[in-house]
C-alpha cells in the first residue's frame, strides 16, 4: 500500500500546459493511493471489498482483457469521495505488471504532457517505445491470466471459465477471452451499487 501528495512540479506541467492547461477543479489526483495485490483475482476483491465501504465516484476498471482504449495498460483506477467532500485516486495493481505498468505510464506521460515539441525523430522514437511495451504488457497480462485459471478449483461452478470472446495472441492464433463466473456476479453487484447511488443522488 502506498500514498501520495501530487508534488508542485507535477501539477504546474497540467496547470500550465502549452497545449492542454487543466484547470485546477478538473485535476484529479492532488491525492493518491495505490494498492498492489498478488494476482488480478485478488485486484478485483479489493475493489468489490472497498466498494461496500468507500463512495466511488467514478471507476475504470482497465485490469481487463481489452487494457486502457488504444493501450494495453492494465490496472484499476477509482476516484473516491472523503467524508470532507474531497475526492482521491486509488489505483488498484498487480505486482507482476507493476515494472512494466510503469514504464507505460512513463511513455503515456511523456505523450500526453509533452515538457516540448518533439522532433519527428524524437516523437518515433517514444511510439516506438510504445509499442514494444504495449506488447509485453499484453502478453504478461495473460501469462498471469492463465496461470491463475490453472490455479483455480475446478470443482467450484463459479470459478470455472467462461468464454466472452477471442483474442489474436502472438502468434497470430484465435484464443478464448474468458472470465468466471464469480467475476461477472461481482461486476454485476458492482453495477446495481452504482445504480443505486445514482437513483439516491437523483432523488428517485
Amino acid at each position: 500500500l502506498k500514498a501520495r501528495i501530487k508534488d508542485i512540479k507535477e501539477l504546474n506541467k497540467k496547470l500550465k500546459h502549452k497545449t492542454n492547461p487543466k484547470k485546477p477543479e478538473h485535476i484529479s489526483d492532488y491525492l493518491g493511493a495505490r494498492i498492489s495485490t498478488d494476482t488480478i483475482f485478488q485486484a478485483k476483491m479489493v475493489l468489490s471489498d472497498l466498494n461496500k465501504q468507500i463512495k466511488f465516484i467514478q471507476i475504470d476498471d482497465f485490469l481487463s482483457d481489452t487494457g486502457r482504449a488504444a493501450s494495453e495498460y492494465r490496472a484499476i483506477h477509482a476516484q473516491a469521495l472523503t467524508k470532507d467532500g474531497f475526492s482521491f485516486e486509488l489505483q488498484i495493481r498487480v505486482k507482476e505488471l507493476d515494472p512494466l505498468t510503469e514504464k507505460s505510464h512513463t511513455i503515456y506521460k511523456k505523450k500526453k504532457w509533452a515538457e516540448k515539441e518533439y522532433t519527428d525523430a524524437e516523437y518515433n522514437k517514444i511510439v516506438k517505445e510504445e509499442a514494444e511495451i504495449n506488447k509485453k504488457l499484453k502478453a504478461k497480462y495473460f501469462e498471469i491470466k492463465d496461470k491463475e485459471f490453472s490455479r483455480l478449483n475446478s470443482k467450484n461452478e463459479v470459478d470455472v471459465p467462461i468464454v466472452i470472446g477471442t483474442r489474436l495472441d502472438e502468434n497470430g492464433e484465435i484464443v478464448a477471452l474468458t472470465k468466471t463466473a464469480r467475476e461477472l456476479f461481482e461486476e454485476e453487484a458492482k453495477d446495481q451499487t452504482a445504480m443505486k447511488r445514482l437513483e439516491q443522488c437523483m432523488g428517485w
